[in-house]
């Protein structure tokens, strides 16, 4: 199977709808997760922005643990839809990720933007 990043711009959505509707637990796990993704993109942007490969390889690894961390922390205490969601970050880890090894690949597939604005609703 050919790598493949998925859109984190979809994950993100999911993410929002944890929070709408979901129940105190849901909502913490989703603005944990909200927080991460938005960080991402973030720091995807600064490395279109100077290219500076070490930097974000340091910020990578070092993001990639906080995930694992916050998988392990909160996979357990999921309800239905949350748990869903992070079993799927868990388990396509790659897909998600991809563009960590890969800056060069967008985190998302919005071709038709030329840049992610994170909004809070």
């Amino acid at each position: 199977m050919a790598a493949q990043q998925k859109c984190l711009a979809h994950l993100r959505r999911h993410i929002q709808k944890l929070i709408k509707f979901g129940s105190q637990v849901q909502v913490t796990i989703g603005e944990t997760f909200l927080s991460l993704v938005d960080e991402a993109f973030r720091q995807h942007r600064l490395w279109r922005e100077n290219g500076d490969n070490s930097s974000y390889q340091t910020w990578a690894t070092e993001f990639r643990l906080r995930v694992e961390v916050a998988l392990s922390e909160w996979l357990p205490k999921a309800g239905y839809e949350a748990g869903k969601l992070l079993r799927n970050l868990k388990e396509k880890a790659e897909q998600w990720w991809y563009f960590l090894e890969h800056p060069s690949i967008p985190p998302d597939n919005n071709l038709a933007s030329k840049s992610f604005t994170i909004s809070r609703d």
